[in-house]
């Protein structure tokens, strides 16, 4: 038996194991069929970029307890003796080898007194059931989250997060073949749960952010492990709907944990030490899409590229229109609703009515389109891309920042627009 962790007692063990195939068993009964993205990650290590370091692990886990669900424990206990050697910090590993060790001795008749508090069984037992709900639950490599309705031509990576599966996807729209998913890691997310609301209330928020900054492990405590990603919650829409919080990171585990229990953080999202650095080259240069989600609904490119073109042609309608020097036109894309920073609707058509009579020619052009369907708002598009804009008197180029929401009568509007 490996002692690099504190085993359980015979007793725990019992019950674990009991607890672990049960609900396996169950999940087995409603998992949808399994489907696979291998190609897409052959694809990905060809290209030269690192998988999920994790993964072998995770596999060989999720055999062994497929084949404890089979009662093949001597099969799970030679795999698992392997996998606890190897990863001596893999606390879900070292529990279920334990439990398959006591269930071969058939000693055990009831849970007992325990010398791990039921909170933390509850956490590796809800571990053990997302990572297997995940096993079952891959997604075809075709399908893509339903949330990426566009990425622009320079935005080679994504990552989308799966709260109730502990997973987040890395989505690659490079070579020129339309975005992919590539990649997946197992993460946590906060104590709460998902879909923060106040500071301290230990949730992780739901929305599409943007990753900002790497702070390296050496200038953080050791909880924040090989390093943290800055996320820029919260966003416009954060704001507006009165959220507050701040330090929202995608970071490491603590030094010597191999992973932590789902509900785990204070609101981040974190991970592995080696999947982070491993992930870190894509994440670099800042400004890559986050999206934080309770579910990832899965769609078919084909259906997601009406829902796009419904959208470019919106935006290229509203570009037409800010170029005509139709006043009426251009802020009839603008909703009622409409706020950016402190001017709302009212001050922002007299700001834009004033500009536009003092200018004679006007071009907008348009690149690096992104759109993102807002999780659990499918009534609300988030749309980022660059922008040059020129007229007689005056030239700029942002990255322009806007919120889309589809009102009562059908018709799509923007309630936010500013620099990002």
């Amino acid at each position: 038996m490996i002692n690099h962790f504190p085993i359980l007692s015979m007793v725990q063990a019992k019950y674990l194991i009991w607890r672990l195939v049960s609900a396996l068993a169950f999940l087995v009964v409603v998992v949808l069929t399994p489907l696979s993205i291998k190609a897409n990650l052959d694809d990905y290590s060809v290209g030269g970029y690192s998988l999920s370091i994790t993964r072998a692990p995770e596999s060989d886990l999720l055999i062994a307890l497929e084949n404890v669900q089979r009662e093949r424990l001597d099969q799970a206990q030679t795999l698992l003796e392997s996998l606890v050697q190897e990863n001596p910090d893999f606390r879900l590993a070292q529990l279920v080898y334990a439990d398959v060790l006591a269930a071969r001795a058939g000693t055990i008749q009831g849970l007992g007194a325990g010398l791990i508090p039921e909170t933390e069984l509850a956490g590796l037992e809800d571990e053990a059931r997302r990572r297997w709900l995940y096993h079952q639950r891959q997604p075809n490599g075709r399908l893509l989250p339903s949330s990426l309705v566009a990425l622009g031509e320079n935005e080679p990576y994504a990552l989308v997060v799966d709260l109730e599966l502990s997973r987040m996807y890395v989505v690659s729209n490079r070579g020129g073949i339309g975005p992919r998913v590539v990649d997946d890691y197992y993460i946590s997310g906060g104590k709460g749960g998902p879909e923060k609301h106040r500071e301290g209330d230990q949730r992780t928020p739901l929305g599409v952010y943007f990753t900002q900054n790497f702070i390296p492990g050496q200038r953080l405590p050791k909880y924040y492990g090989w390093g943290a990603f800055t996320l820029d919650y919260p966003n416009p829409l954060d704001r507006r709907l009165g959220k507050t919080g701040h330090g929202i990171w995608l970071h490491g585990n603590p030094t010597g944990m191999f992973s932590r229990p789902p509900l785990a953080s204070d609101g981040c999202v974190t991970m592995h030490n080696k999947d982070l650095e491993a992930l870190a080259p894509l994440l670099k240069n800042g400004n890559v899409p986050v999206v934080l989600s309770r579910s990832v609904s899965w769609t078919d490119p084909l259906k997601l590229r009406e829902v796009q073109k419904e959208m470019l042609d919106l935006l290229e309608t509203w570009r037409r229109d800010w170029e005509s020097l139709n006043s009426e036109a251009y802020l009839a894309h603008y909703s009622p609703k409409f706020r950016s920073g402190n001017q709302d609707y009212s001050a922002w058509k007299r700001h834009k009515t004033r500009i536009n009579a003092g200018k004679s020619e006007v071009r907008v052009r348009m690149g690096n389109i992104n759109i993102f369907e807002y999780p659990e708002n499918p009534e609300i598009m988030v749309a980022t891309f660059n922008q040059d804009y020129w007229s007689d008197n005056f030239q700029s180029s942002s990255r322009k920042h806007q919120f889309w929401q589809q009102e009562s009568d059908g018709r799509w509007r923007i309630i936010y627009e500013g620099s990002h």
